[in-house]
């Protein structure tokens, strides 16, 4: 059996793609398969994926009939996964050639941490450095404001994301946030490894840029669903709703450039 199963859902983003799958093919830890599902795509990705798979027999490539969304996605991939360890790869990024090794090892070595992940170095459509993107480990007073951790770059334990039942798949803008919620409520240890070993791309037609206040409201909908259960917010974690909600009234390219100026770092 593979020590770790890398998921990887696309969607129409052949242009990124070759390098997305050569950097974890080329990964220095090489136990792992590769499972990649086709989302309904219609610029020629899947085939893109499907000339990797005839050359490594780590791929397994598998396609939806249609654009399912990206928690349904994710969730098929975990069902296949054969592997202890989860590492989410996103179709458009790139991980730096030591990330699945570090990650597992810290797992293995730590054995009540659930989930860990790396900052990020963020590129733009040119593969042009332009900010980098670090993570707190003080996860008690970040989880109610804003997701602790990178997704992309995440690996965590099979085991605890079935017991969490996945990803909600009513959400696909904020699903990462209210999954890590929910470990965290599990009482669950998430730790940031404090090194830059991904490379987040942002470019026009992710959700990020064009669904931005959906994100909001979804973050907004997973944080109060969170309290409800049983966390309980802080005035700084009800002072920083009350901002994201005040947000929603602002053009959405305003709310993308006060986050990037708040959130990433030169």
């Amino acid at each position: 059996m593979p020590k770790i199963s890398v998921i990887m859902p696309v969607y129409n983003t052949a242009l990124y793609l070759p390098e997305a799958i050569e950097s974890i093919l080329s990964q220095s830890f090489t136990d792992f398969e590769f499972l990649i599902i086709d989302d309904g795509s219609t610029d020629g990705s899947y085939e893109i994926c499907k000339s990797y798979a005839l050359q490594d027999i780590r791929i397994k490539l598998s396609h939806n009939e249609k654009n399912m969304g990206i928690s349904y996605t994710r969730n098929k991939l975990i069902e296949l996964a054969n592997s202890e360890y989860i590492a989410p790869q996103d179709s458009d990024d790139i991980s730096l050639p030591h990330r699945l090794e570090l990650s597992y090892e810290y797992l293995q070595s730590h054995l009540k941490t659930a989930v860990v992940s790396w900052d990020n170095i963020i590129i733009d459509e040119q593969w042009n450095t332009i900010w980098k993107r670090t993570y707190s480990n003080d996860i008690k007073n970040t989880i109610l404001k804003k997701s602790p951790i990178s997704q992309g770059s995440s690996m965590f334990r099979k085991e605890v994301f079935e017991s969490l039942w996945g990803y909600d798949p009513a959400l696909n803008y904020a699903e990462d946030y209210d999954l890590w919620l929910r470990v965290y409520q599990a009482w669950h240890d998430i730790y940031n490894l404090n090194s830059e070993l991904y490379k987040v791309r942002i470019r026009t037609g992710q959700s990020k840029s064009d669904k931005l206040k959906q994100t909001i409201h979804n973050t907004l909908y997973a944080q109060e669903r969170a309290i409800k259960s049983w966390l309980h917010p802080s005035i700084s974690d009800r002072v920083y709703r009350f901002c994201l909600r005040g947000l929603l009234l602002f053009p959405s390219s305003f709310v993308l450039w006060l986050f990037t100026r708040l959130e990433y770092k030169k």
